[in-house]
């Protein structure tokens, strides 16, 4: 009888892994493409800060791809500036901060976005009067870094959201960020689209490129292959090589994302 209980126990406790949305952790395991709820992410509290992990793994592309969101209070950094051997992408969710890359500062305010050159000494300090949160992308290529690559195409870069110009559109509008090889990437493609109420970016496709998906406001319904999920606000999307994928906004006003491709 105790072994009846036992392997009933073990049982639910693979059901209900199998049900429960996963942050990947892994670094050798393949990213699932998947929507990663920001309502379920686990939170480490520290002194002046919260970090959110969302995911580390692996793809055809990247070697490892690392993503979590961090919290600072004001006045606070999350850590001293550093350099390291991967690319890093950070995206302000709210708040604002003041970054440093190679030496060079900039305020950014939600939406804005920053990337690290492999090997250049980057910081982050909040600045503003409130808590700052932002999305932490940092990967590594399977293939050797091309550091010239970087330069010429203009290196370690940010871009203030109030910058970029709005596109409206038949569904609703635009926001083209940047598109430009790196180090790590031979091609990094970041746009903002923003949907009207009812309406579906575009058709199921597949690409080659891989792709993240970071629902800034609002809500829709996500494909992946032949599943549909809910996205929020705050939600980020991971979708692999070639898989399957739309997105419609199911809400009654616009929902705003960023799309980031990748190869």
């Amino acid at each position: 009888m105790k072994n009846i209980y036992l392997f009933a126990a073990m049982l639910c406790t693979l059901i209900v892994k199998a049900q429960t949305p996963s942050t990947t952790t892994n670094r050798d395991a393949p990213v699932q493409s998947d929507v990663y709820a920001w309502k379920n992410l686990p939170i480490e509290k520290k002194a002046t800060s919260e970090r959110r992990q969302i995911l580390d793994g692996s793809g055809p592309v990247l070697s490892n791809l690392e993503i979590h969101a961090t919290t600072i209070d004001p006045g606070t950094a999350p850590h001293a500036p550093h350099h390291h051997e991967e690319e890093e992408l950070f995206i302000i969710k709210e708040g604002s901060v003041t970054i440093t890359i190679n030496g060079k500062s900039q305020v950014l305010g939600a939406g804005s976005v920053a990337v690290a050159m492999p090997g250049e000494e980057h910081g982050m300090l909040n600045t503003g009067k409130t808590k700052a949160t932002y999305y932490v992308i940092k990967y590594k290529s399977r293939d050797s870094v091309q550091h010239q690559r970087a330069t010429n195409a203009g290196g370690s870069f940010m871009i203030n959201w109030d910058t970029v110009t709005f596109r409206p559109h038949d569904k609703g509008g635009l926001r083209k960020f940047t598109e430009r090889p790196t180090a790590m990437l031979k091609r990094f493609e970041m746009h903002v689209t923003t949907l009207n109420a009812g309406i579906k970016s575009h058709d199921p496709h597949t690409h080659k490129a891989e792709e993240i998906v970071l629902l800034i406001d609002g809500h829709g319904e996500m494909q992946i292959g032949d599943k549909f999920k809910k996205v929020e606000a705050g939600d980020l999307v991971f979708l692999g090589s070639n898989v399957l994928h739309a997105i419609r906004n199911d809400n009654d006003k616009t929902c705003t994302y960023f799309a980031f491709q990748f190869e």
